[in-house]
């Protein structure tokens, strides 16, 4: 065998090469990438680039675009509503905003620059405009009226609104550092701060602070590089009208009713405890007019006697009128101007509202004609009571009324503490079961402050009368009589006086002649009750329906309890 020497195979070295050559490459790659992916961090943006003016408010980016005319800014009449007055409001028919607070109202007409102030003429420095199918408002204004402050970077297109009622965090820059688009350090930055430079954190993001310079410029910054420091508020006085109320002791008010002239003040007789009358006198008619039943002599009588006099204005109870009546802002101003002429004129101490059977639909229109006409009463000192029903699911009769709304604008709330079961109801019960009144004061008073509403109680019942004919069937009618004409029913008839635990009140029913009477009385009782509740709930005060249905000792009991309060 022949051995023959092998010569030692050498390895290539090329795939190694490769290997080493694909490595590379990779890390470029990955080099690129991560350069790729953090360059937007070095790189400078403005922070609006859509051309139109954005606002940003508190903070944050609103989803809406101010616009300049006549190098003056303005803002959208939808911003405004949604964050800062949901109570402006927009009279398409007059083409009219209005802007009503504690102590003004304002009307801006359209495209003009004179308008109202107070119903009085006062010319504005710009006009309200409309550009396409958007309404903007003149900003100057809105800074006082709102206590607002408005910072407007020109260059950067760029509307900051500061509402002044809210603090604001103060800090400084502990680090030079960037303010990005974004709370990543990938983001493109807006600008550079220095350190102790300082900022206002308007809020939190992803571990980053959304903060704004004195400068104007804004952006976010990590929360390591700032210091917070104090926090800022604005000292604003909040205007408000001390509603009147008889120092020490709950306001007993009754209402007068005046058919077409009012009672003479002679025939009235000794009220015992009354601070305020409200006669019937004022009631709203067709094209805006004010029907008026004054009484210059009777209010200066109850001046003489001590008592202030709030005259009563209605609505007719006619929804329709009423909601044509709300739906034109100069309808409203000329009822106002009827309104406040005949408190001048009659040197009336308030007004008293009572709408009622109004339609849904006007719910919020009522709170409106109520905050137009509160700021001018009060700038008279006047007062200014509403009269609601207890809630319910009577969309007319209850559901019409925004009682937290109300109570914000006017100084007292009147709840018509009555009719439980009225004339149209289909069985026989009491007017204002005590049960049935503390129920609903219970459920008032989660949107009226107790120190706002009055009880309003009756001095009337119903005697009611079922007939049952030959067939069973049983037909009910109804009337209301006064105390003392309950009381002549009642001895005349022979009737036993009980005590009916379901209502809490005294109670007669008497059989004859297949007729059966039912009557639940009012009292010296029923009276004890509800100003028992008048205390438990610290309420204002008591309001009765009415003056001439009382008996002789209705005022003393009421005047002798209430005393008893404070």
């Amino acid at each position: 065998m022949n051995f023959v020497p092998q010569t030692p195979v050498q390895k290539s070295l090329t795939p190694g090469k490769k290997n080493i050559t694909t490595y590379l490459v990779i890390a470029i790659l990955l080099a690129l990438a991560a350069f790729i992916y953090i360059l937007p961090g070095f790189l400078q943006q403005p922070l609006n680039s859509t051309g139109e003016s954005r606002i940003y408010y508190m903070g944050r980016l609103i989803d809406a675009t101010a616009i300049y005319k006549d190098e003056t800014l303005y803002l959208p009449f939808a911003f405004i509503k949604e964050k800062i007055d949901p109570n402006i409001a927009w009279d398409e028919k007059n083409s009219l905003v209005i802007i009503t607070t504690a102590k003004n109202v304002f009307h801006f007409p359209l495209g003009i620059k004179e308008g109202l102030l107070n119903l009085e003429t006062y010319s504005f420095t710009y006009p309200v405009v409309r550009e396409g199918e958007t309404l903007y408002v003149p900003a100057d204004p809105l800074k006082d009226v709102y206590d607002l402050e408005v910072f407007e970077d020109t260059l950067g297109k760029l509307v900051r609104v500061h509402d002044l009622k809210e603090p604001v965090q103060e800090a400084v820059v502990t680090k030079k550092s960037k303010l990005r688009k974004e709370p990543s350090f990938r983001s493109s930055y807006v600008v550079k701060v220095t350190r102790d430079e300082p900022v206002s954190v308007m809020r939190e993001d992803q571990g980053w602070f959304w903060v704004e310079t004195a400068a104007g410029t804004m952006g976010y910054i990590e929360k390591n590089n700032v210091k917070l420091t104090t926090i800022k508020t604005a000292d604003i006085i909040k205007e408000s009208y001390p509603p009147w109320n008889p120092l020490g002791k709950p306001i007993i008010l009754t209402w007068e009713y005046a058919s077409q002239t009012t009672v003479d003040p002679a025939k009235i007789g000794e009220l015992d405890g009354v601070q305020v009358l409200s006669p019937t006198w004022f009631h709203l008619t067709e094209d805006g007019l004010v029907i008026n039943r004054a009484d210059k002599h009777y209010v200066d009588w109850a001046h003489q006697q001590g008592r202030q006099v709030w005259a009563l204005f209605d609505n007719n109870f006619d929804p329709e009128l009423t909601h044509r009546f709300f739906s034109d802002a100069e309808l409203r101003i000329k009822v106002i101007k009827q309104l406040l002429s005949y408190v001048d004129l009659y040197k009336l101490d308030g007004i008293n509202i009572d709408f009622e059977n109004m339609s849904l639909q006007d719910k919020g229109s009522f709170v409106q004609f109520i905050r137009e006409l509160a700021p001018l009463l009060h700038e008279k000192e006047r007062t200014l009571s509403i009269d609601v029903t207890f809630l319910s699911s009577s969309e007319n009769w209850s559901m019409c009324y925004d009682r937290k709304a109300l109570s914000e604008a006017a100084d007292y709330l009147i709840v018509m503490g009555y009719d439980e079961n009225g004339q149209g109801s289909r069985v026989a019960g009491s007017v204002s079961s005590l049960p049935w009144v503390e129920a609903g004061l219970m459920k008032i008073l989660k949107e009226v402050p107790p120190g706002k509403l009055i009880l309003g109680i009756p001095f009337y019942t119903r005697l009611w009368q079922e007939e049952t004919d030959a067939e069973g069937k049983t037909k009910l009618t109804s009337k209301a009589l006064s105390m003392d004409s309950a009381a002549e029913w009642i001895s005349a008839n022979g009737a036993e006086i009980i005590i009916d635990e379901k209502s809490g009140q005294h109670y007669v029913e008497v059989s004859k002649d297949n007729m059966t009477y039912r009557m639940w009385l009012e009292d010296d009782y029923s009276l004890t009750k509800r100003v028992e509740l008048m205390k438990k709930y610290r309420l204002a005060g008591l309001g009765a329906w009415r003056r001439g249905f009382e008996n002789e000792e209705a005022w003393p009991v009421l005047s002798n309890l209430a005393k008893q309060v404070w």
